[in-house]
């Protein structure tokens, strides 16, 4: 691995604490308090099942509130600060003639410990461990050689097709999936390592925004491309469009795999309900601790593609001076709020009407879509949150109003993990055992306690 330094990192001059990024991390963490709160109340297994079916009347619409305006929005904000927080660290590092990477490595481990310790003794909600991760993707598209990365997934992918194409041939070799398992992620680091260098100016931005958008799209055409029908009625035509009688063995053994995989999901659904609502505090950390290898392996295709995404959005911000100096910028502030936040919300109220409910088996083609477009809304309207946030702290008006949000941004990963550890107490049956709030009134216990962290943080750093 080569730590030379691509064209696009040149030192820019970071010598103070940006206060804007400060208010923007705090109103970050706030809407990422709103977004989580459901899931202290919710299995952490329905995670992609949208609004519950059964809710109606103000806590509907409280639901529908968040997956319109919240979801996605801000913790897709909060990656987009670590993102500039990289960018900040290096150049100051390059600025004073410090070494980079040996801080950086030991802030990435650190950080994934924590994710870890959050994820198996508080909540299995934990997103540091996936910004972990993120991390370290960034670190190898800035510092390794692309012609490297590039050679290594030629060599894992080769593998992988051969011994793929083995299986297929009827040889029970695995070795093709850890091998395309390798190569997949290698590529696109390998990519986007070589991109970054091609187009120092812009290659930054397009690159991250292409990184979190394709996945999406691809979700999409998946969920066009799937006919809309009920699971029952697509595992009758599979059948019958089976023609030999191998054939038709080998669609009965797939049935029977999804068949028990959703079987599994709902059992997983009744243990995480019984022991989040009833179980003891060791009953908890020891499911958590069973479930986490199998998570963390989930959240790698999360954490190369949207993570890094908006890790490498958020650098290009402070790499241009947009967010280095935002009040010399605020014209193009402007323009971002005005056209990303309409575009955003609208195309998330759309996807909304489409499927806002995940029933499966009845309608998975058609919440794919959804989820794809949502997905797409969150990136034009998490960045006109953004300007709309830098555009009201550099306002005379509301500056005073925007700076409450400061101290809980200088304090971020304390205010993260004191909500989770806030909130399991007051809603899991080991603690006040609140379990099952309504929507409703799980927005105003936000809105208190994180007045109540406002204030905390403030007189903590006086």
């Amino acid at each position: 691995m080569s730590y030379d330094t691509p064209t696009v990192l040149t030192p820019i001059s970071v010598n103070e604490r940006i206060a804007t990024l400060d208010v923007i991390r705090g109103v970050a963490l706030f809407g990422i308090f709103l977004m989580n709160i459901e899931w202290f109340n919710r299995p952490i297994a329905d995670l992609d099942a949208g609004l519950p079916g059964n809710v109606t009347g103000i806590d509907y619409w409280a639901g529908w509130f968040v997956h319109v305006f919240i979801r996605s929005k801000f913790w897709t904000m909060f990656s987009l600060l670590f993102g500039m927080g990289f960018a900040v660290m290096l150049s100051r590092a390059q600025q004073a003639g410090r070494p980079f990477l040996g801080p950086y490595v030991r802030r990435t481990l650190a950080l994934a410990m924590f994710g870890f310790l959050h994820f198996v003794l508080v909540w299995a909600g934990d997103i540091l461990f996936d910004y972990a991760m993120g991390a370290a993707f960034l670190l190898v598209v800035f510092h390794a050689k692309p012609k490297v990365l590039l050679w290594v997934a030629g060599i894992a992918l080769g593998i992988g097709a051969v011994f793929g194409g083995a299986k297929l041939a009827g040889y029970d070799q695995m070795v093709w999936a850890p091998a395309l398992g390798l190569g997949v992620p290698v590529l696109v680091l390998g990519i986007l390592a070589w991109a970054i260098r091609k187009w120092p100016e812009n290659g930054l931005r397009n690159a991250g925004l292409t990184l979190v958008l394709l996945p999406c799209i691809g979700m999409m055409i998946g969920g066009l491309a799937t006919p809309q029908l009920p699971q029952a009625e697509r595992d009758r035509i599979a059948l019958r469009e089976a023609k030999t009688p191998e054939e038709k063995t080998e669609v009965r053994k797939q049935l029977a795999e999804a068949a028990k995989a959703r079987k599994e999901h709902i059992d997983t659904l009744a243990r995480q309900t019984r022991l989040n609502s009833q179980g003891t505090y060791l009953e908890n950390v020891a499911m958590r601790l069973e479930d986490f290898p199998k998570t963390a392996a989930q959240h790698v295709f999360f954490a190369l593609f949207f993570v890094l995404g908006m890790f490498m959005l958020g650098a290009w911000f402070i790499r241009s001076g947009l967010m280095v100096n935002p009040g010399a910028h605020l014209d193009l502030y402007r323009k971002l709020a005005l056209f990303g936040i309409p575009l955003g919300i609208g195309l998330s109220i759309v996807a909304a009407a489409i499927a806002a409910t995940h029933v499966r088996g009845i309608n998975d083609s058609l919440y794919m879509f959804s989820m794809g477009l949502g997905m797409v809304a969150a990136v034009p309207a998490c960045l006109g949150y953004v300007a709309a946030i830098v555009l009201l702290f550099h306002s005379p008006r509301f500056s005073r109003y925007m700076a409450v949000f400061a101290p809980a941004g200088r304090m971020a990963l304390t205010v993260y993990i004191g909500t989770s550890v806030i909130c399991t107490f007051f809603f899991y049956g080991y603690g006040l055992g609140w379990w099952g709030m309504g929507r409703a009134m799980q927005l105003v216990f936000c809105v208190v306690v994180f007045a109540l962290i406002l204030v905390a943080c403030k007189a903590w750093l006086a």
